[in-house]
């Protein structure tokens, strides 16, 4: 059985009319639409979608498109005849959804950087053009076809390869990505999914379409986030400059999922800017394997492959694949475990307030008197009581992590002082926007000796500007044990630029002065399950659609969104439907729709996770989304409450939609101490 690559985001498709829509507008039919899945981009599932599409049959000269393999965030990949030579290819198309000047720059660097690369483990480009349509200009290039393509993982699964035979696999890839290192290529997109086993169980590395070349000073990317978070370092999350160490990080994940069948970070139901959190921050899960001489070593490459550090991973996937070499054949490794000490000063300097009081610390003093106990000639002085000397230092402060990544507000941020000091306040804090004082209110300060957290700063942070916040100190705080103030005033400067954010349930009529329409859909409050309100289809088999449309006023570069779709499953109290589903698209324009999520009865149950829309938005003016709710039974008191959008509940579900959208250049940065992330 042949089974096509997976996509890491749905397809997409264009109606027949301009809003307001009618039937012409939706899928047709109950079954198409039950196909649509999707994998949130854990790489879980497989999607594989066929309908109507201009492109099928289209003759390219040598080459004829004959069916469509898969839709990614940026082109469709077709499985093309070639004649001369003889052979089937593929051929990734433009989606017509990304016309700006950026997304052709991703394009046309896919295509040349893909011309360069000449090896088995990379999908050959054989040639590149554009194609003509309806006034409109689609660039293409042809590429070698990877026959029977699985994902990496999905692939030694299906085979059921021992740990062994998967660390062979994965050290094939390591040695294409390696080959890209050593010309410069950075892939930014290393994921299950682009590296695609064919039928001999040889692994292709494909979707170049964010790769940079190392010596690039591409100044129009940094502070924006490029790839797929799940798999992406904590540099790349922060949307700064990264190089062959990142896609070291993202093997070191891709490692974890083949060996485990789990990511190394619990983020299911993560927001983007939380899965940005927990990555920068979190310890990643250990790796088990059953076989006992390979589970050290296993264990010590992905440390490594993981460490939060660029300086700490291995240097390119060339010296990955060496020590992953050298475990297969019982040599020693390059690599070696952290110490003890080694991960507790990497938490300790990413959690500054839990370490100061808890457990950690405790650790790093018990190693600190042990070693002062063995060497009296180099003594290690670790006490904090005003008699000793060493805590005569001067007072200093590090700006030592934030809340978010990107270009949300700043929610809080993390102090982390060089004493521990007797007690800190708002009153010590100054912020300003555009050189103006902003009264801190409402904000809080917590913390105990030295590690501090200044929280609650979103509301005060939202507004477009450029911000300083300065820790300037007042007579009485912060001061060390011995009576120091600070030498100087500390400050961290970011440029926030415009930003909405649209929230809101269905318990009032706020929501309706965004409605566009809504055919064979009501919104309705239930009466024999709560009371929960929810929008709901009202003809039974017949496909519900309500379209709700959001103005911005600047131009998108980013846009997260979460709006809750859901369908009752087999697991709920019967009678269920087994032909509930629930779609949530969205669209720039209203006319080219992309689908995020789809639930249905025995698939999915409940959605309501963020998801990033960047890419889909960029250079747009307006957030489209649209919901599509079908139901085929009805409740004997309610009616068709089977497929719901929006579901809003005073207690379980008070906020089921959730946009943002932000606007001109990524944000800068500049920090006094450690660099403070772009917001």
């Amino acid at each position: 059985m042949k089974i096509q690559p997976k996509q890491q985001l749905p397809n997409t498709e264009k109606p027949d009319a301009a809003l307001p829509i009618d039937n012409h507008d939706t899928v047709p039919s109950i079954e198409e639409l039950s196909r649509r899945t999707t994998d949130f981009g854990l790489g879980n599932e497989e999607i594989t979608v066929e309908q109507t599409d201009s492109f099928l049959g289209i003759d390219l000269g040598d080459i004829i498109i004959e069916s469509l393999l898969a839709s990614g965030g940026m082109g469709r990949v077709y499985k093309g005849q070639q004649r001369l030579p003889e052979r089937s290819v593929a051929v990734k198309v433009m989606r017509p959804s990304h016309r700006s000047p950026r997304a052709f720059h991703r394009f046309k660097r896919e295509t040349e950087l893909l011309g360069q690369l000449s090896h088995p483990g990379i999908a050959q480009i054989y040639t590149a053009g554009s194609i003509k349509q309806k006034g409109e200009i689609f660039p293409y290039f042809v590429m070698e076809l990877v026959q029977d393509a699985m994902p990496l993982v999905k692939a030694a699964d299906y085979h059921r390869l021992p740990t062994i035979e998967r660390l062979r696999l994965f050290l094939s890839v390591c040695k294409a990505v390696a080959y890209g290192h050593a010309r410069s290529v950075i892939h930014r997109d290393l994921k299950p999914s682009n590296i695609l086993v064919d039928s001999n169980g040889h692994p292709k590395l494909i979707d170049f379409g964010i790769a940079r070349i190392e010596q690039d000073d591409d100044a129009t990317e940094t502070g924006t986030f490029l790839g797929t978070r799940q798999y992406s370092s904590p540099e790349q999350c922060a949307g700064q400059k990264v190089d062959s160490r990142s896609d070291v990080y993202s093997l070191g994940v891709i490692l974890h999922e083949l060996l485990t069948g789990k990511l190394p970070y619990d983020l299911k139901n993560s927001s983007p800017l939380e899965t940005a959190r927990v990555i920068h921050e979190q310890a990643p899960n250990k790796i088990r394997v059953p076989e006992k001489k390979l589970r050290a070593g296993v264990d010590t490459i992905a440390e490594k492959c993981l460490s939060k550090e660029p300086r700490d991973r291995y240097r390119n996937a060339e010296t990955l694949a060496q020590d992953i070499d050298a475990l297969l054949s019982g040599q020693p490794l390059a690599a070696k475990p952290q110490t003890l000490l080694k991960r507790s000063l990497v938490f300790s300097k990413r959690h500054p307030s839990l370490t100061a009081s808890g457990a950690v610390l405790l650790v790093v003093l018990s190693i600190f008197s042990f070693l002062n106990f063995l060497s009296s000639a180099n003594k290690i002085n670790v006490a904090t009581t005003p008699t000793v000397s060493k805590n005569n230092k001067l007072l200093e402060v590090k700006f030592a992590g934030v809340s978010s990544y990107r270009t949300t507000p700043l929610r809080w941020l993390h102090l982390a002082f060089n004493e521990p000091i007797l007690g800190l306040s708002t009153a010590d804090f100054k912020l300003l926007r555009n050189g103006h004082d902003v009264p801190i209110e409402g904000v809080t300060v917590a913390g105990n000796r030295t590690g501090w957290e200044l929280s609650g700063l979103e509301k005060l942070t939202s507004k477009q500007g450029y911000y300083v916040l300065k820790l300037c100190g007042t007579q009485s705080t912060p001061q060390n044990v011995s009576g120091h103030r600070l030498r100087q005033e500390y400050e961290t400067t970011w440029t926030m630029p415009p930003f909405k954010s649209v929230r809101f349930n269905l318990l009032d009529d706020s929501w309706k002065q965004n409605l566009v329409s809504m055919n064979h859909a009501e919104c309705y409050t239930e009466h024999a399950a709560g009371g929960a309100t929810f929008i709901r289809p009202t003809v039974s088999k017949k496909e519900g659609v309500v379209i709700l449309k959001f103005d911005a006023p600047f131009s998108i570069q980013h846009a997260t969104i979460k709006a809750t779709i859901k369908v009752w499953t087999a697991g709920d109290p019967s009678p269920y439907d087994p032909g509930a589903i629930a779609a949530l698209d969205i669209s720039p324009d209203g006319k080219l729709w992309t689908n995020l999520d789809t639930r249905a009865a025995n698939h999915g149950g409940f959605g309501g996770n963020f998801f990033d829309i960047s890419e889909y938005m960029a250079d747009s003016e307006t957030v489209w989304v649209r919901a599509r709710l079908t139901a085929t039974i009805e409740w004997p008191e309610d009616g068709l409450i089977f497929s719901q959008f929006l579901r809003s509940d005073k207690e379980s579900l008070p906020e089921p939609f959730y946009l943002t959208m932000t606007g001109g250049k990524p944000p800068q940065k500049s920090v006094l101490g450690v660099p403070i992330p772009d917001q």
